[in-house]
């Protein structure tokens, strides 16, 4: 164990070399830290259905404080539609 507490450190040479075998303990539960010349630089953590990010739609007319118009429609549906089709 290290200074990163109960979390197993490795370098990312080490862990491409052992991806499947470090990624089978991951969904066990443990977390591993890659380092770049002993700096750390990622966290693998096991996947969370809370990590999940959720955008709500706006209630309502959208106002732009800087702007002097409203939209009718969340300009993020028409980007997500584009997102979609690539």
């Amino acid at each position: 164990m290290t200074y990163y507490g109960l979390m197993k450190t490795m370098t990312i040479s080490a862990f491409k070399a052992r991806i499947s075998s470090e990624l089978k303990r991951v969904r066990k539960g443990e977390r591993i830290v890659l380092l770049n010349r002993d700096i750390p630089v990622a966290e693998v953590v096991p996947y969370s259905k809370a990590n999940e990010t959720f955008i709500r739609p706006p209630q309502g007319k959208l106002k732009f404080e800087h702007a002097s118009f409203t939209v009718e429609v969340d300009p993020l549906i028409y980007l997500m539609e584009d997102r979609n089709k690539r």
